[in-house]
């Protein structure tokens, strides 16, 4: 094991070596004549540029020579090491390598984040630095060489986001730091971002990171962003406060505001400051509900995926139609022609036709995409066996090695076990195209509470889920904490409790 005296090494001007446990080499053999060949390091620039301008450009290029072997015929490598000038380099920042390079170049933002996560120094802040050659031969017979000593000037700066991302009420995100949502980089663009999507009514902002709330950028009117850079400042004097504990007022924090849901496209520069916010094409509606009478539970809230709503219902040989209002007051979906046949998708917004369901269960669809609307009625069909699949089980995604439920009624299946930290769902077939029939969470990620919750089953191999895009839909349980659980799906009722013991 080597023994670096980097003590000498800060402490010395000149070339010098790194001294072996065993200077001798192994056995007692005497080291090779001849002695290192010693390392001659140069720099580029003592004051490279730093600043957001550089922060891609190369800015530092570190060159030296080649120090041999020692005939030992050991690998040479190379590392450079970095410390604070003055410093004992006993625990230095290194840049490991390898072997035959010469050559070592920095952009500026490579060495800003080195003396900003390692050195601790602070933005704006200018800090002298000293840089070494290391060459380690993998030999304990001779000595490691060290270079000289280079001394650079390095000033930290807040570099410009390469990622940006969107939180808020407004967006699928809410106020979850880690699921802040990303944005894309507008190519050839400095500084541009763009997205795409739905939004809720609610307010918007912008992160620079999903680990903390600054640097944010938020409303400072309807087509300029305002960099917020730190959260308070003194309230007598309007200095930056860091310490919480301090007499302090929040900076500026204003939101941009979503009035409406709908899809939108974003553009936005942080560069430039400047955003806008577009209203785009899309679902024409973003609730959908079933009205009847003889239609248990009504009215029932559908889910959505899309321009497709889905749901289950309970018919006691029930009359019903669709409207995007939960009072039954406006935009309605009914039936084309008096007694339409369940096998006729037809739909029509003004002829007052309602749909009749015999009496049962049945899985009920609608594709709300104007032009292309359509309704789908499928008699509910309990499957024989279920099964468990995911990362929170022992199955993981080995969907042939799914695991199997207990039948414990006609339409109801149990499962009692251990469930690890982790993703689950319900495949009804092993469908090993993974587009077969399945019971899912009623939204993506969501944790169980120990209750009666609903599941949304879909088929996948049915063509009317092609037809109405939700053949990639595949909203999975959150498992968040590893136990013994018990499971419970009522095939009835569309229902699961997953509780842990």
């Amino acid at each position: 094991m080597k023994k670096f005296l980097f003590i000498l090494a800060a402490a010395a001007a000149m070339t010098i070596s790194c001294k072996k446990d065993n200077p001798q080499g192994q056995d007692g053999k005497d080291t090779p004549a001849g002695g290192n060949t010693p390392i001659e390091l140069k720099a580029s620039s003592t004051t490279p540029a730093m600043d957001t301008d550089n922060q891609n450009n190369e800015v530092l290029t570190l060159t030296w020579n080649a120090t041999t072997n020692m005939g030992t015929g050991a690998r040479v490598s190379y590392s450079v090491l970095i410390d604070k000038k003055g410093g004992s380099f006993e625990a230095p920042y290194e840049i490991a390598l390898g072997p035959n390079v010469t050559e070592q170049v920095f952009t500026a933002g490579e060495l800003n984040k080195i003396i900003k996560e390692d050195f601790d120094v602070a933005n704006g802040e200018s800090v002298e630095f000293d840089f070494l050659v290391l060459a380690t031969i993998a030999s304990t017979e001779v000595d490691d060489v060290l270079s000289n000593k280079v001394t650079i000037t390095l000033k930290a700066f807040e570099p410009k986001p390469t990622d940006l991302y969107m939180i808020g009420s407004a967006t699928a995100a809410g106020w979850d730091l880690a699921n802040a949502i990303a944005m894309t980089p507008i190519e050839g663009e400095d500084g541009g971002f763009s997205w795409s999507g739905e939004l809720f009514g609610g307010e918007l902002k912008f992160l620079v990171t999903r680990d903390g709330w600054v640097p944010s950028y938020g409303r400072l009117d309807d087509t300029h962003l305002y960099l917020r850079d730190h959260l308070w400042n003194d309230p007598d004097t309007g200095e930056r406060v860091d310490d919480e504990s301090l007499p302090h007022v929040d900076t500026p924090d204003e939101k941009f505001i979503i009035a409406e849901q709908g899809n939108y496209k974003i553009e936005l520069n942080i560069e430039k400051l400047t955003i806008t916010i577009t209203k785009t094409g899309g679902p024409k509606y973003f609730s959908m509900y079933i009205f009847g009478g003889g239609v248990e539970g009504a009215p029932i809230k559908m889910y959505r995926s899309g321009y497709a709503f889905f749901t289950f219902l309970k018919s006691n040989n029930a009359w019903m139609h669709f409207t995007a209002d939960v009072n039954n007051n406006k935009d309605f979906y009914y039936a084309v022609e008096e007694e339409q046949s369940l096998d006729n998708n037809k739909v029509s917004q003004s002829t007052w036709h309602e749909w009749h369901l015999p009496e049962g269960l049945y899985h009920v669809s609608l594709y709300a995409k104007e032009g292309k609307e359509a309704a789908y009625f499928v008699p509910f069909t309990p499957y024989e066996q279920l099964y468990l699949i995911g990362s929170a089980c022992d199955a993981g995604w080995d969907i042939a090695n799914a695991l199997p439920m207990t039948k414990a009624g006609a339409t109801t299946q149990t499962w009692t076990g251990t469930l690890k930290a982790g993703e689950l769902k319900f495949t009804c077939d092993k469908s090993t195209d993974w587009f077969g029939a399945w019971y899912l969470a009623s939204e993506a990620n969501k944790a169980p509470t120990g209750e009666e919750e609903p599941l949304i089953f879909i088929d996948k191999a049915r063509p009317e889920t092609a037809t109405m895009g939700i053949k990639e839909l595949d909203q999975k349980w959150n498992i968040t904490e590893e136990g013994q659980y018990e499971i419970t799906l009522m095939q009835d009722k569309e229902t699961v409790i997953i509780k842990k013991k």
